[in-house]
């Protein structure tokens, strides 16, 4: 339902602008997730929007035009395993394990029930792990666009068609850099594939879920089909920043760091506290918001306040408990911090960070060196990629020592040339033609102007991958060399046979 806004002036009505009912649909998002969402909504809000929200987690604030149905019961946080104990991917797998459930549980909630009772203009749905919302899509009869938490992977890149290339393009796991080797480029393809299948084999269990209990209409096709008609897929990435760049059908709207903002002044307890760091600046150090600290193990932390302790810095660490026993002097705790106000304070010296894509780009937007600290998923691709383009340095768990830690601090902490890379960073994140905002507005309302925007819709979303890659014809025209090959040799043979039969019978006579 759309409402215009007129201004009557001298006799004549002037149009002034259009509000718009959007639905989010973000029902199972992590903490990090929903900061790069609500950067999404706010930017429909302040435009005059009316912005409904589904999602797990409490607001951190209430603003106007802003309406967030908070789900009971379905916060992933609450599935997390201990991620220090099991390997990269332990997090993940379980995270699509139990969203199988979670996401019907969701749906069938009653405040989600009662949404398809009103009337929107257009919906955005989460693109992780929450495809039986699809529902939600088919009975509103509106057109819809997927948000992406992450960049461009595999099976977001297919809801649009645009092409993939892992033969260049590695899965964001993986920690490969171009050009790959043979090697490199058979594990990229068969994880591509792998990672497919099981995207695919999640979907249709929740596909099964969701009709078994009755949420799906029966005359809803299936999640594959619904999925393609996206408008579009907004992803958390900056399209400059992309190494290797890649081809982008219009359909993908790079909208990265929207959530990012300059830093405001530091409170000021923590004003005063940096300030008595003099001129040795302070650190900061974070897991972010799905790695709780206290479950590392012990000589973990025993190496952090060790190392934290013979430093001259100050040391500025989130933890999510409200005291340390034998924190140092020089340290100071706190189970939340404005993360973008401190990375973008001139005192810090460098992050220490576990290398979340969140984090990853606030750092780089900001000109922060770092320490890399990956725990699951896409952070060692993320850090990876950080040390490989000079803008910090990474250290892996099992390699955490007091040595290796002082070590590594050090090697930062003296890098002139490191500082220069994260400058040079900022200024190309910086330097967009349209802040993204502007941009995931600009395109949202493009699809709702234009009734989904199905001019946008690449065909090769329609096309199997034997069709698309051209497998079929390919494969007839070497079947076709093949023949041509058999009948020429045949030939050969033939006219040698007549030809020694014919000289075999010139020596009889």
């Amino acid at each position: 339902m759309q409402l215009w806004v007129m201004v009557v002036a001298c006799g004549a009505v002037l149009q002034v602008a259009q509000a718009s009912k959007f639905l989010f649909l973000g029902p199972l998002s992590s903490r990090s997730h929903k900061n790069f969402y609500m950067g999404v909504v706010n930017a429909l809000a302040d435009d005059g929007n009316q912005v409904t929200v589904v999602t797990s987690l409490k607001p951190s604030k209430v603003r106007e035009n802003v309406n967030e149905v908070t789900l009971s019961g379905v916060d992933l946080q609450d599935y997390m395993p201990n991620l220090f104990t099991g390997t990269r991917m332990t997090g993940p797998f379980t995270f699509m394990a139990a969203t199988t459930t979670l996401c019907s549980d969701a749906l069938g909630k009653e405040e989600v029930q009662n949404l398809l009772k009103e009337d929107f203009d257009f919906v955005l749905l989460s693109a992780f792990m929450s495809d039986c919302f699809l529902s939600v899509v088919h009975q509103l009869k509106v057109p819809f666009a997927y948000v992406s938490p992450a960049g461009l992977m595999g099976p977001f890149a297919l809801m649009v068609g645009n092409p993939r290339f892992p033969s260049y393009d590695p899965s964001p796991v993986l920690t490969y850099k171009h050009p790959l080797t043979f090697l490199e480029r058979t594990i990229s393809t068969l994880s591509e594939i792998g990672f497919h299948f099981m995207v695919n084999y999640m979907s249709s269990r929740m596909e099964g879920e969701c009709r078994s209990r009755g949420l799906c209409p029966d005359d809803m096709p299936g999640f594959a089909e619904v999925s393609r008609n996206a408008s579009l897929v907004l992803i958390n990435s900056v399209q400059t920043m992309e190494y290797p760049p890649r081809p982008i059908v219009p359909g993908v709207v790079h909208c990265g760091g929207i959530h990012i903002h300059p830093a405001k002044p530091l409170p000021q307890d923590l004003e005063e506290w940096v300030q008595g760091a003099g001129d040795d600046g302070f650190i900061y150090f974070s897991l972010g918001s799905v790695v709780p600290g206290s479950t590392m193990p012990e000589e973990y932390r025993k190496v952090f306040v060790e190392v934290f302790g013979s430093l001259k810095q100050r040391v500025l660490w989130k933890w999510d408990q409200d005291t340390m026993e034998d924190l140092p002097p020089n340290v100071r705790i706190s189970k939340w911090l404005p993360q973008q106000d401190i990375l973008g304070d001139r005192r810090l010296r460098f992050f220490i960070t576990h290398g979340g894509l969140l984090s990853t780009l606030e750092s780089m937007y900001h000109g922060v060196p770092v320490v890399g600290m990956p725990v699951f998923a896409d952070q060692h691709a993320n850090m990876a990629k950080v040390e490989r383009d000079g803008r910090g340095r990474v250290l892996l768990w099992d390699q955490l020592t007091s040595e290796s830690f002082r070590d590594t601090i050090n090697k930062v902490l003296n890098d002139s040339s490191m500082k220069a890379e994260v400058e040079a960073s900022s200024k190309v994140m910086k330097d967009q033609p349209q802040d993204p905002a502007q941009v995931a507005l600009y395109w949202i309302k493009y699809a709702m102007r234009h009734n989904g925007a199905p001019h946008l819709r690449c065909p090769s979303v329609d096309l199997p991958w034997y069709k698309l890659y051209n497998v079929d014809v390919w494969a007839t025209v070497l079947v076709i060399e093949l023949f041509s090959l058999y009948i020429f040799l045949r030939l050969v043979i033939a006219c040698y046979s007549c030809l020694f039969s014919s000289k075999s019978k010139s020596k009889t006579d």
